[in-house]
């Protein structure tokens, strides 16, 4: 497995789990359930241990493909710069949960760690999204925006590949 491998199969984990951790410890919140809380807790805290190997395999993904066809540069820097920004913030969520679980009994400490991390679980979550959408377009580039482009019934991306691919128009309109 390569670097490009680990980091496709892992990508997502981190992404999922700072959304899904948000939501829990916003729902525990509004509820006061205990259960809720520290069960968001641990997903923020496998958020940022996910993020890990993610984080360190970009660089060698980003080798495998940054010389390819339709591979555009400045996507690839908008992905890094956001990802180095979502894995501080993811990690330090990560921390601020472990703190939050070490530290549940204590009344009033508890009730300053629990709307801190609510608050980098949003951010964490807002910049995980924000990096996975560029990642995303890395390699999609029908979610780049004003990609697609209606030609006869068509998008402008079918009558590219279709064209690559050695396809006459004449009968791609058929």
């Amino acid at each position: 497995m390569n670097y490009s491998q680990i980091h496709l199969a892992l990508t997502h984990v981190p992404v999922v789990l700072s959304i899904v951790g948000l939501i829990v410890l916003a729902l525990a919140m509004f509820k006061r359930n205990d259960t809720l809380n520290k069960t968001a807790f641990y997903f923020l805290i496998f958020a940022g241990l996910f993020s890990i190997p993610v984080f360190l395999t970009g660089e060698g993904a980003e080798e495998a493909v940054e010389h390819l066809p339709g591979v555009s540069e400045s996507i690839i820097e908008s992905h890094e710069e956001f990802a180095k920004l979502a894995f501080s913030v993811v990690g330090v969520a990560g921390i601020f949960s472990v703190a939050a679980l070490v530290f549940y009994n204590s009344i009033r400490i508890s009730r300053l760690l629990k709307p801190l991390v609510l608050l980098l679980s949003l951010t964490s979550a807002s910049l995980m999204t924000v990096t996975a959408h560029f990642g995303g377009q890395v390699r999609h580039t029908e979610i780049r925006s004003g990609a697609t482009v209606e030609t006869g019934g068509k998008t402008s991306n079918d009558v590219q590949s279709n064209a690559s691919a050695g396809i006459d128009q004449q009968e791609f309109k058929k």
